[in-house]
């Protein structure tokens, strides 16, 4: 037996390579393709080519409109389109498909020559029609009956050890001799677009754009299924009116799973622990198990992005029956446990916070695929965390239009690594992670620096001992961490302490609506004195802050230690403070009082 891994690498830097949106979305959609649409279109060609001819992939289907809904998919790996899927132990099965998501594929056959067809079509058509992008297929033999799992983490070994040994991307898109440049990448320019004078682009860039508005359908087609009032853009053009012209902040938002990798590294294991699985080998039990595991991960993520998409609306909106409303929102990636979008930025927190949410419920769920039911996420959860639930982490970055998203999304990046704190934090009793959700993020006000610990590092005082940030914050409710480690550290990390100070600050005095309770002229001191060190900045406090305990200064402080700004970390010398925190997030969250005054 042979088990075939097809999986693009870089994948980020592909789709963010150039600041055209519509080269980000085409990107993104071509990377969609090589995992889907083009694995099942590599499938059915072995399928049907002749036992003595293995010449699939020298020619590949030229059409490009062609593409494949996740449902479809779906119905696709789970053989609900009956015969289309069968198990590689019957007789006239050729190849099973075990993954088939965004940039990746993982599939089983009985013999090289069929393995090596599927992995010459992917490869050839993404060359073809994806010109830049870093994908490559990898077979490993195995012994069917038990062995699938170590199988599956060899593979993965086999396909790193190979994607570092490949000449390097840019052997492709040599500059001898001398050529104009691409305007977009910064590449060779290979055409002039649209006949249009010094307007040359490279073909990296002219296939990305091609592309764009085929992704704009699909993604259509995504919120249509969920039949509901709100729709995305339908042209590149639409999309940059509103982006460009009518916002005046984008943000900039990747979120990544907690824990995949290690419950994806002992998924062996975890599934021998579990009774009700279907099949009657490991290695049979194992392939129907991930198979199922992927697919309801990919629902899960899916739907908590569609559900998360009500904070873009108005209340009055969200029940409208009337024409659907166009929401500022573009998702480059989104699947398996990964999401990464460009957004309205003034909703850019709000969304963040109920996808998290929205994650953590999905997964507790069942899920479903047509009328069936697949029932695997919360069980391997509840073996390998302690929890019937997954997590995730994110990162946030709000940025001016027309700032490069290439470098916002590796900040977006950073944040997101700095969230995951969390999981050194909170743990389950018996020492290992425990589902818990948090965010991180960044106003970008000064671009004169975007490195996350260069802009942290300004935020540190008195030998490194005060930081002036109180970011991660945690989204997951303390109620569902009971049980589990580092409770205390999250106490001074919650969202809902976020949100109270920006309540707080926002708060219009009763008798004149133009009046903050809590003036502007006094947060602002407060906010020198913080730079100034904390006993500074403690003892401007306390100056102030009976004068305005009516209007509800303590909010500001830390439910654990009242009277000060600042609080010590639990199991740490260091003393943090949530004041420049909720100072920059006061435009960017909005009260339920403000949204239905709008």
């Amino acid at each position: 037996m042979h088990l075939v891994l097809i999986e693009t690498s870089g994948n980020q830097n592909y789709i963010f390579s150039t600041n055209k949106l519509k080269e980000n979305i085409g990107a993104s959609e071509l990377t969609y393709r090589a995992g889907t649409s083009w694995v099942v279109e590599a499938v059915d060609r072995v399928r049907g080519a002749s036992e003595s001819i293995h010449q699939v992939g020298q020619w590949v289907e030229e059409a490009i409109d062609r593409s494949i809904s996740a449902n479809e998919l779906r119905k696709k790996l789970l053989d609900v389109v009956e015969g289309w899927n069968k198990p590689i132990e019957a007789e006239d099965s050729k190849v099973e498909v075990i993954v088939a998501t965004s940039g990746k594929a993982l599939l089983l056959t009985k013999d090289e020559d069929t393995a090596k067809s599927l992995i010459r079509y992917v490869t050839h058509k993404a060359i073809r029609y994806a010109p830049g992008l870093d994908i490559c297929g990898v077979i490993h033999k195995f012994e069917w009956g038990n062995d699938l799992g170590k199988a599956v983490r060899e593979v993965h070994k086999e396909h790193e050890a190979h994607r570092f040994r490949k000449p390097s991307l840019d052997l492709r898109f040599l500059r001898l001799p001398v050529i104009d440049e691409c305007a977009t990448s910064g590449l060779p320019a290979s055409t002039n677009k649209d006949n249009i004078s010094g307007k040359y682009i490279s073909q990296v860039s002219a296939a990305k754009q091609k592309m764009g508005a085929k992704a704009l359908e699909r993604l259509s087609q995504l919120i249509n299924d969920d039949q509901r009032q709100i729709r995305f853009a339908q042209t590149i053009r639409e999309l940059n009116t509103k982006f460009e012209d009518e916002l005046d902040w984008l943000a900039v938002i990747h979120a990544d799973g907690n824990g995949l990798g290690q419950i994806f590294q002992d998924f062996d294991e975890l599934i021998q622990q579990t009774d009700d699985l279907d099949g009657d080998s490991q290695d049979r039990k194992y392939a129907n198990a991930l198979r199922k595991f992927s697919i309801a991960l990919d629902i899960c993520t899916e739907t908590a992005f569609l559900k998360a998409l009500d904070c873009f609306l108005k209340p009055e909106q969200a029940n409208s029956q009337q024409e659907k409303m166009l929401i500022p929102i573009v998702p480059l990636i989104l699947g398996g446990d990964d999401l990464t979008v460009v957004c309205d930025g003034r909703s850019a927190l709000k969304f963040t916070q109920n996808f998290l949410c929205n994650f953590e419920a999905e997964t507790q769920n069942q899920q479903y695929v047509e009328n069936q039911e697949i029932n695997i996420i919360n069980k391997i959860a509840q073996l390998a965390l302690g929890a019937r639930r997954l997590s995730a982490c994110a990162g946030v970055t709000i940025i001016k239009p027309h700032f490069p998203f290439s470098v916002a999304y590796e900040l977006s990046e950073s944040l997101m690594k700095s969230a995951k704190k969390v999981k050194e934090v909170v743990k389950n009793q018996q020492g290992k992670l425990y589902p818990c959700s948090a965010l991180d993020f960044h106003v970008l006000y000064d671009t004169s620096s975007v490195n996350l610990d260069s802009i942290r590092s300004k935020l540190e005082k008195d030998n490194k001992e005060t930081k002036l940030y109180g970011r991660p914050y945690v989204i997951t409710s303390e109620t569902d961490l009971q049980g589990a480690t580092g409770l205390d550290w999250v106490k001074v990390h919650k969202w809902e302490l976020l949100q109270t100070r920006v309540k707080a600050l926002k708060a219009k005095d009763e008798n004149d609506n133009n009046r903050r309770k809590l003036p502007n002229s006094q947060i602002h001191s407060l906010r020198e004195a913080l730079f100034l060190g904390r006993e500074v900045a403690e003892a401007r406090y306390r100056l102030i802050r009976d004068r305005y305990l009516q209007e509800g200064i303590e909010k500001l402080e830390f439910e654990v230690k009242r009277g000060c700004l600042f609080c010590q970390e639990p199991d740490s010398n260091t003393y943090i403070t949530g004041l420049i925190d909720a100072i920059e997030a006061a435009d960017f969250i909005k009260l339920s009082e403000e949204q239905s005054d709008d």
